[in-house]
């Protein structure tokens, strides 16, 4: 019984000391109280999606005993059980207290209290309404700040950028280095020259991609539309000098396409030797019953993918015959696009995809190809998502996305 006793105090010692640590690694600052909530959830493995959702994106198995002290404390929040309900990116602490008649915490009182300065010129624009929600309004407004951001400690780690940022196809392996956060960052994507000449290219290797309300016939609701909108949002929002081209490389067939537009592309890039950013549009293929969207200002998006080639595959190891000088600038690149977005647009894009061959992507260092929704979404929705997807491109341009 005696052996029973100091055994249980020990437990007892131990547990409490671990909750006292946990206390104090959220309290031991003179940092304000979001910013104390925002760290304490990064260094959790939790991302923050803006001033009233979170969600955990740790397994529960991979947390330290230390970690879940914390989580279940975390977990008592009404504000993590709205995260939890559904992970609805249109969703407002104010309902689900409104629907389950909850009282707000002091904490949380704290933490809308805080952020209703920052949120106040937004709201100008927008316009609140009393359950919490925003008005639809036409002006898409440019995010002015991280909605999530990670922690250097955490990007430092190959592991954790490429279970956290890619998917990685089976035909095609990542290799060591190539997802170092130093060298992904220290690309410069900056533009070198002023719209005064040609800065960008948009092309559409897969030009008949249409979605799911696309008239026949049209290409202004194909892709080719899409393709058209985001260039005239590059050109008279941001500044830049944007060709459009317009060729037709999948007309007889997909089987081909890639060959059949790198005439085309060589002779623009010839004509345009000031060309520095090359931008390959898709629409991705998914299953019929996917939805790939998400709500920004109130208005449904598709998400988009960026994807990259590596000219290596499992079988064939470096593909000598479809050499691409700008492999490690193409990752680095889209690497630098799709942090920009998880931070400023949390829920906007899907995970950079990786596969094995070559995309037309060893033109430039500054290739993208983009897979902006699905056959599922529709017109409407891909060409709402082309304004964000302006911003992070300008952003990486003109070098903010580091600053």
């Amino acid at each position: 019984m005696k052996k029973k006793l100091i055994l249980t105090a020990v437990l007892a010692f131990f547990m409490l000391n671990l909750i006292f640590r946990a206390r104090a690694d959220i309290y031991d600052t003179d940092l304000g109280i979001t910013q104390r909530i925002f760290r304490e959830s990064i260094d959790k493995g939790i991302l923050l999606y803006n001033s009233f959702l979170v969600y955990a994106d740790r397994e529960w198995e991979e947390i330290s005993i230390s970690q879940r002290v914390w989580n279940k404390a975390w977990d008592t929040l009404p504000v993590i059980a709205l995260a939890k309900r559904g992970l609805r990116d249109d969703a407002y602490l104010c309902e689900y207290l409104q629907e389950n008649a909850s009282q707000v915490t002091p904490l949380e009182a704290a933490v809308l209290a805080e952020n209703e300065v920052a949120n106040e010129a937004r709201n100008e624009t927008l316009g609140e309404l009393t359950d919490g929600a925003f008005c639809q309004v036409d002006e898409f407004i440019p995010a002015a700040a991280p909605q999530a951001v990670y922690s250097r400690q955490q990007l430092q780690e190959e592991g954790f950028i490429k279970g956290t940022f890619y998917s990685e196809d089976p035909t095609t392996m990542i290799r060591p280095g190539q997802l170092n956060y130093d060298t992904l960052m220290g690309f410069d994507a900056t533009l070198k020259q002023d719209s005064s000449m040609p800065q960008i290219l948009i092309y559409h290797t897969h030009s008949q991609e249409t979605y799911i309300d696309s008239a026949p016939n049209d290409d202004s609701t194909s892709i080719m539309g899409v393709g058209e909108h985001l260039s005239s949002i590059l050109r008279t929002k941001y500044g830049y000098n944007v060709i459009h081209h317009m060729g037709k490389y999948d007309v007889e067939g997909r089987d081909y396409a890639y060959s059949n537009a790198m005439a085309d592309i060589e002779n623009v890039l010839t004509q345009n030797p000031t060309i520095e950013v090359i931008i390959d549009l898709h629409r991705d293929e998914t299953s019929a019953d996917t939805r790939l969207v998400t709500t920004i200002q109130n208005k449904t998006m598709a998400k988009f993918m960026f994807f990259n080639g590596l000219s290596y595959t499992r079988e064939l190891g470096e593909l000598t015959g479809l050499p691409n000088p700008y492999v490690q600038d193409n990752l680095s690149f889209a690497f630098q696009m799709q942090l920009f977005a998880e931070e400023y647009y949390p829920g906007l894009t899907r995970r950079i995809y990786l596969k094995g061959y070559r995309y037309n992507m060893h033109y430039r260092p500054k290739t993208l190809l983009i897979e902006l929704g699905s056959q599922t979404n529709t017109v409407e929705e891909a060409m709402n998502s082309c304004e964000p997807l302006a911003h992070i491109i300008s952003e990486v341009l003109n070098g903010k996305n580091k600053q």
